[in-house]
């Protein structure tokens, strides 16, 4: 192998993208897709791999299937594409300030409008979730990741909560009148 073979194989290794949805900058990985609006393939292809081990334990397990339900949403919440509907954020909102089980959550929040304001950055990522699996357990990474999701949405704190409200008491209102 020569140098030139040496440099073109680590230019080729240090292809990065930053990912739309939480501005995580990661490594391309070549073939892979993504299947998650809002996100690259790579942020995409990252949860997914992160998170294997509760999707693979979800079944059996209520604990492990509302933490997984609460990583989704908190993944969701970062990667809400312009103009979608923002049930993951309405459901962390009922998760975290209301404890609300993630699974009853889900039946509550059936309908959410778009949000015109969203985070400008994001104080946690699934990358920083990722690189601290070795030294943190994945329960506590998911919750507080979550938790910093949800304080990163401050802004728009009163139009979720009244939305909480609502799917708690069964009438959503327009997103129109939530002033979304």
């Amino acid at each position: 192998m020569t140098d030139a073979d040496t440099a073109a194989a680590s230019a080729a290794a240090l292809t990065t993208s930053v990912c739309p949805g939480c501005g995580a900058v990661l490594a391309v990985v070549p073939g892979m897709t993504g299947s998650r609006p809002g996100a690259s393939p790579s942020c995409a292809g990252l949860f997914e791999v992160t998170v294997r081990g509760l999707r693979d334990e979800a079944g059996p397990d209520l604990r492990t299937a509302a933490l997984l339900q609460l990583a989704t949403d908190a993944y969701d919440a970062q990667h809400l594409p312009t103009g979608g509907p923002a049930r993951a954020v309405v459901r962390l909102c009922l998760e975290l300030e209301r404890d609300v089980d993630p699974a009853r959550a889900v039946q509550l929040v059936t309908d959410a409008g778009p949000l015109q304001t969203r985070p400008t950055r994001w104080t946690t990522t699934v990358a920083d979730l990722a690189a601290d699996l070795d030294v943190v357990d994945l329960p506590a990474l998911v919750r507080s990741w979550a938790a910093a999701v949800w304080t990163d949405w401050a802004p728009a704190h009163p139009a979720l909560r009244a939305a909480a409200d609502a799917a708690t008491s069964g009438q959503l209102p327009p997103p129109s009148r939530l002033g979304w």
